[in-house]
């Protein structure tokens, strides 16, 4: 064992108020006392927080809040979902790659009967989750910062029975699931604005991106990847103008004046893993009163509703953009907006951004 791996767990036996000093690890690890400050230097730089104390020693205080599949995994089996895989990055390019690169492994997901294939159940049900994503990515093409320490970036491969017949409904489904996370752990109240963003304290602290995985053959979409990326802590790498759109939790947090909770990071993303596996599991068995609750949520968390609205139709499609208020959000996920004309409009896509103005 090295001395780095000695001195953590010669500092993880300690009783709370413990100290050991450089001169006792250097001797029960028969190494230096310079190789000993080499090895908590190390341990500080892996995220460790160590209390050094003239004439008593060291101490730790906090351990680094590290992905690990084996706790991901645990905390989902102990809501019953057994034989879910996990897989950790320290650094990746997407965990949504990650996710298809896996899919074009398995080739087709499930049989003409609709069962999952031998290589289909190794993948259905998989979670891909990074420390850091160098490609990072959003909707229409857009790069999702992806900073170390700042957030939990992952994504999960859903094929349900039937293949994903309402894509939107996947899209909504994972924005519910984060609300109802942070929610749950962090005590926060989030909003939705449509389609896939969640917004805290007026600024955007998630980012969905729902990719499908197409079967060619039966021209339907075998699998859905669904990479969510949530902001924790205030991220050192934003500045200037997107600083005033992207927050996070711990901002949202400093405004009303609280403390952030020590949430771990992979109890995040178990929880939102598992609100996730929850709906998914509706749309597939075909269960109205979850599904229901779902779009009920989403409507009550929308941040849009009766408020006024610039519309600008997806890039690369005709139309110009125009101004309208939201009206309502239907049982497809679709965007209910009336123009200044008093036409009603149903949109399936597109981007909205807030007005100042008002109509009637």
């Amino acid at each position: 064992m090295s001395t780095k791996n000695n001195v953590l767990q010669a500092l993880n036996s300690l009783k709370d108020g413990e100290f050991l000093s450089g001169e006792e690890l250097a001797s029960s690890c028969s190494v230096s006392r310079t190789a000993i400050w080499k090895a908590i230097k190390s341990l500080q730089d892996d995220g460790y927080k160590i209390e050094a104390v003239t004439n008593r020693g060291y101490r730790i205080l906090s351990v680094p809040d590290k992905l690990d599949s084996k706790i991901i995994s645990s905390k989902l089996a102990d809501n019953g979902n057994f034989g879910l895989q996990v897989f950790t990055f320290d650094s990746i390019d997407s965990t949504n790659s990650e996710a298809k690169r896996r899919a074009v492994e398995v080739g087709a997901f499930r049989d003409a009967a609709g069962n999952l294939t031998e290589k289909g159940k190794a993948a259905h049900l998989s979670v891909f989750a990074a420390e850091s994503q160098t490609g990072g990515k959003g909707r229409l093409g857009r790069t999702f910062v992806s900073t170390k320490d700042c957030g939990v970036y992952f994504s999960l491969l859903y094929s349900p029975r039937g293949g994903v017949k309402n894509p939107a409904l996947y899209t909504a489904a994972a924005a519910v699931a984060v609300v109802r996370a942070v929610s749950k752990l962090y005590g926060e109240d989030s909003s939705i604005k449509w389609v896939n963003d969640v917004f805290l304290g007026g600024k955007k602290i998630c980012g969905i991106l729902v990719e499908g995985i197409a079967n060619f053959e039966t021209g339907c979409i075998d699998a859905a990847v669904v990479g969510i990326g949530i902001n924790i802590l205030k991220n050192p790498v934003l500045e200037g103008e997107i600083t005033k759109i992207a927050g996070s939790i711990e901002e949202a947090k400093s405004l009303n004046g609280e403390k952030m909770p020590n949430i771990s990071k992979n109890d995040l993303i178990a929880e939102v893993v598992q609100n996730l596996i929850e709906f998914y599991g509706a749309f597939e068995n075909s269960d109205e009163k979850i599904k229901s609750e779902m779009i009920q949520e989403y409507r009550a968390r929308s941040m849009l509703t009766e408020k006024s609205v610039s519309v600008n139709p997806v890039a690369g499609t005709n139309g110009e953009s125009y101004k309208a208020v939201v009206k309502d959000i239907d049982e497809e996920m679709r965007l209910v907006v009336q123009t200044e004309s008093g036409e009603i409009k149903k949109l399936t896509s597109g981007e909205v951004s807030l007005h100042s103005y008002d109509f009637v």
